[in-house]
């Protein structure tokens, strides 16, 4: 027991982290997602994005992964095959105080709604998650943050140039390449998890999986591509386990035409979800969902240094992407207020008849 305070003293010191089962958490920089995951993102994990069709989504949600450690003042390590890892940094949303006039004035008006004496005694249902917690931070997604303060965080930029050379069991070298520059930065005494002088490190790796890492050069092309982002998640999982790294990790999963290849990704990870978009789709336009933006799946929720694994309230979730945050919310389809033509014609047809099927009128005394 002596140790165990010892050590939550010690673990609970470092910014923008909390402890939970003697194990460090930190936010993802959505509070509705570290609510559903079960508290946010512990180090030593890595956690998986599958991206919608567009990837913009799974963008945004990078975007916030990124943004809370620059508020929380953790080491960034951002990669990226696609695009430069510069660009993406420039566009980190700045943080915002979110107003409590509409807690207040939530709270305020359902006091002042009375309802039946029988429901009294219920709980109130509670559509977003995280509304009410100090863990994390908002931000606005219309103001980037200043170079300035860009300046003042250690960030480390990889952006990784197409290599299709078979290097050590990879048929595209990419997946050695960084697997190694990884490897380099982890083994610094800074993220190991028995160093004193430590600090947290947010690795991001961009859209991994996209067709800039499958080796162009091979005959086996899909089945090589396959075999080597598998291969690389297993090695980076094993990397990563006892140290105070935490990896976020998107994932264009619509392009890979073989499901195993889904099911054996998510078993190489810790946590994942998916991100499912309206647009483009006939959901879009369908006014059942005209609240939300998408659907939003939980995919693996793994028990780390506990027994019994979080259970989210709700596996039917949507999400939406407002000018300042991006919410994670229940999914309520909403009530059918409109009467339609069809309706109408039902009602008149329901009215029932007198005197054997005749109307008043037509009965002649």
């Amino acid at each position: 027991m002596t140790s165990f305070h010892k050590a939550s003293a010690f673990h609970t010191s470092l910014k923008g982290t909390k402890l939970k089962n003697n194990l460090i958490y930190i936010s993802s920089g959505i509070p509705s997602l570290d609510f559903i995951i079960g508290g946010g993102l512990s180090a030593g994990s890595v956690f998986l994005v599958e991206e919608d069709v567009l990837g913009s989504y799974g963008r945004v949600l990078s975007k916030y992964f990124l943004a809370e450690g620059v508020v929380c003042k953790h080491d960034l390590y951002v990669i990226s095959a696609d695009e430069s890892p510069e660009d993406i940094v420039k566009e980190l949303p700045q943080p915002c105080i979110v107003p409590t006039n509409e807690k207040t004035s939530n709270q305020g008006s359902s006091a002042e709604m009375k309802i039946a004496w029988r429901y009294e005694g219920l709980g109130q249902v509670e559509s977003s998650f995280g509304s009410n917690t100090k863990f994390g931070h908002h931000f606005d997604l219309s103001k980037h943050i200043d170079e300035d303060t860009l300046k003042n965080c250690n960030i480390t930029y990889c952006h990784l140039l197409e290599n299709n050379k078979q290097v050590n069991g990879f048929k595209n070298g990419l997946y050695h390449t960084l697997l190694t520059n990884i490897k380099t930065i982890l083994s610094k005494e800074d993220y190991k998890s028995s160093s004193q002088n430590k600090n947290i490190l947010r690795i991001c790796i961009q859209s991994l999986g996209s067709p800039v890492w499958m080796a162009m050069d091979c005959d086996d092309a899909q089945s090589g591509y396959g075999q080597d982002l598998i291969k690389f998640l297993y090695c980076l999982r094993m990397l990563v386990r006892d140290t105070n790294a935490v990896i976020f990790i998107t994932i264009p999963s619509h392009l890979f035409d073989d499901e195993n290849i889904i099911k054996r990704i998510l078993y190489s990870v810790d946590n994942a979800v998916r991100i499912e978009s309206f647009t483009g789709s006939s959901k879009e336009t369908n006014p059942v969902y005209s609240d939300y933006h998408g659907l939003f799946h939980i995919t693996k929720l793994s028990a780390l240094y506990t027994l019994v694994p979080f259970v989210p309230p709700s596996l039917d979730l949507a999400f939406k992407l407002r000018r300042k945050k991006f919410v994670i919310e229940k999914l309520h389809l909403p009530p059918e207020l409109q009467e339609s033509s069809e309706r109408e014609q039902d009602d008149i047809t329901a009215i029932p008849k007198t005197c054997g099927g005749f109307k008043k009128k037509d009965v002649d005394f």
